[in-house]
């Protein structure tokens, strides 16, 4: 073994200790090897001298003999500080460091004290994991499922699990994955819905699960990953929960939040925080972080100062009017998540006008949306019938991009052709009878957020009253009654979540069944039929065929006008964690387990 190969073998055998017990021997194997150190500040991570946020034996070696030269022989010159070589030592051995302290709104925000009844559980957690997650390629990515695959028929879906462990110990195993199922359905629990379709669970070993479904479903990964998801919980603590409704996992005597994720609970205190800490037996990449503290900061100027201060080191969903404060400010950069809602004009395909065909079309040209989306800010036009094309990809119908553009001549000319209206002289559209066109529009439920719903109607309401001659009347309704008055209005507005237009399975929301209506009281048969062929279609090539056909029925009927996609504005403190923009997760937010694997501490300060 020639030195140089010795060194190494040093670094990499060597259980991390404090950084000083190593100098002497490393101090004499590193006057062979040449210094690679960059002065302290000059790379983003202590040590790294190649700008690729990871340590190598080499940079570490470096930075350890130039620390010496500095230190034991008064040489000056650039060097890392004693804390500095400490954190690049922890990098490079991939040894967790360092808190990261993230602020919520509410304590409902903190992770639930009874898991069962969270929604959206594998996106948003990093405790408790499901099978696969759904990425923003438009693929799965594994998490306690090595592999999957399913029958030609898509009715049997077979998974083969990880080697992995629960955070007490305890082997994950397929039974673990047979008992979230029968568990959800015995108990009768709200998530039990995303697995209707499955007929049961078999575990032919350990490490292998089968889910027999009654129908076809060649998209039951994306049932399992978001939208809302499910996560495999531990037979050997909840098999002896009777009631889950009343466990809570906050009291004294329970078990504390046992889950097989990258970060395993540590402490909370009600009204206060929620911490977590790095589980270093976990079956994949451990973290480089050592703890996530949830503090509750329920101000948002509070939270803002907090973000300055340094008392957090990321905030979260803020409004582009907060991004404008912290614009320029000292070791803040704000990014955004591009796609996280998506609003659109719906119609109640029932209520007159709206069950008029060429009224909905009409009013798809009447609708600019540049406009509205620059009110909104942070947000981009969406002119496709529906799906988001940096979600769905190559499942959008590119046929069906842009074919409602701004032109209020051509919505005259639609509204000429229909039965029920009338232009006058002045271009102004009426009933056919002479009256003025009045629309009562209510306002509320998802996209009433920020008044994001009023911020885009006043926009477009302008062409509408001004040019069209329409009376447009907005009126804010109580949540307890939104979805009723939506069921009387011809016309809403709604606000989706990104992951509600990223796959050809979510134009199953304008799909009437034979049990009854959708949301926009929309029934095609034509429509019905294909989505009842996609359905049973495993075949991708044939599904986005399928899609494709879909989509152009929805571009002849426009149950619905998507106006714009609007992103999740975050700010984060560059001199703490570096890595948040590595990684955009699927959902608003950045509490994902995918985001948390990936940022890394930059100053031993983070600790």
């Amino acid at each position: 073994m020639n030195l140089k190969s010795f060194k190494f073998r040093i670094l990499k055998e060597n259980s991390l200790q404090p950084v000083r017990s190593w100098f002497c021997l490393l101090f004499i194997l590193g006057l062979f090897l040449p210094a690679c150190i960059l002065p302290a500040g000059a790379s983003v991570i202590s040590g790294d001298s190649s700008g690729d946020t990871c340590v190598s034996d080499e940079e570490l070696a470096s930075s350890i003999l130039s620390y010496m030269e500095y230190s034991y022989l008064g040489k000056e010159g650039p060097h890392l500080s004693a804390e500095e070589l400490s954190l690049a030592a922890h990098n490079f051995r991939h040894i967790p460091y360092g808190r990261v302290v993230i602020p919520v709104s509410s304590e409902k925000d903190f992770i639930t004290p009874n898991i069962w009844y969270k929604m959206g559980v594998p996106t948003g957690s990093l405790i408790y994991e499901g099978l696969v997650t759904r990425n923003r390629d438009g693929n799965y990515d594994s998490w306690l499922a090595e592999s999957w695959s399913s029958s030609e028929d898509a009715k049997v879906w077979t998974f083969r699990l990880k080697e992995a462990k629960w955070q007490d110990g305890e082997t994950v195993n397929s039974e673990d994955v047979k008992f979230t199922h029968d568990y959800l359905k015995d108990k009768k629990l709200k998530l039990a819905f995303v697995l209707n379709s499955v007929e049961r669970v078999e575990c032919p070993d350990a490490q292998t699960a089968v889910f027999y479904l009654e129908n076809p479903d060649p998209t039951f990964p994306d049932r399992l990953s978001h939208s809302p998801g499910i996560a495999i919980f531990p037979k050997h603590i909840w098999e002896n929960v009777e009631n889950p409704a009343s466990y809570d996992e906050y009291a004294s005597g329970n078990t504390h939040f046992i889950g097989s994720g990258p970060f395993r609970y540590k402490a909370a205190e009600r009204g206060q925080y929620f911490l977590l800490e790095a589980n270093e037996a976990y079956h994949g990449d451990c973290p480089y972080v050592k703890e996530v503290a949830l503090k509750l900061i329920p101000d948002a100027s509070s939270r803002l100062f907090a973000l300055q201060s340094g008392e957090i080191d990321v905030l979260p969903e803020i409004t582009p009017v907060e991004a404008e404060k912290l614009k320029g400010k000292d070791n803040i950069k704000v990014y955004n998540i591009p796609d996280a809602t998506g609003y659109e004009i719906a119609f109640n395909c029932e209520q007159f006008p709206a069950n008029d065909p060429l009224f909905r079309q009409a009013l798809s040209h009447a609708v600019n949306r540049e406009n509205a989306a620059n009110m909104l800010g942070n947000t981009e036009p969406t002119e496709t019938v529906f799906l988001l094309p940096n979600l769905a990809h190559d499942f959008v119908n590119p046929d069906c991009v842009g074919k409602y553009d701004y032109d209020l001549e051509k919505a005259r000319s639609l509204f000429k052709a229909s039965d029920n209206f009338s232009v006058d002289s002045d271009g102004k559209i009426r009933y056919k009878n002479g009256d003025q066109i009045r629309l009562k529009i209510p306002l509320g439920g998802k996209s009433h957020l920020n008044r994001a719903d009023e911020k885009l109607l006043n926009v477009i309401k302008m062409d509408w009253e001004e040019k069209l001659g329409f009376d447009v009347e907005l009126e804010a309704v109580p949540e307890d009654i939104y979805l009723e008055q939506i069921g009387e209005s011809p016309i809403f507005i709604d606000g989706m979540p990104g992951t509600m237009h990223d796959d050809l399975e979510d134009l199953n929301n304008f799909y009437r069944s034979p049990a009854g209506s959708n949301y926009y009281h929309y029934d095609s048969p034509e429509y019905n039929r294909l989505m009842e062929e996609l359905k049973n279609t495993a075949d991708r090539d044939k599904r986005k065929e399928i899609g494709y056909r879909m989509q152009a029925v929805l571009a002849e009927d426009v149950p619905t006008i998507p106006v714009c996609s609007t992103g999740t504005l975050v700010a984060y403190r560059t001199d703490r964690f570096t890595g948040w923009e590595n990684v955009l997760p699927l959902q608003a937010g950045i509490l994902d387990k995918k985001v948390f694997l990936n940022i890394k501490p930059v100053s031993f300060q983070a600790s």
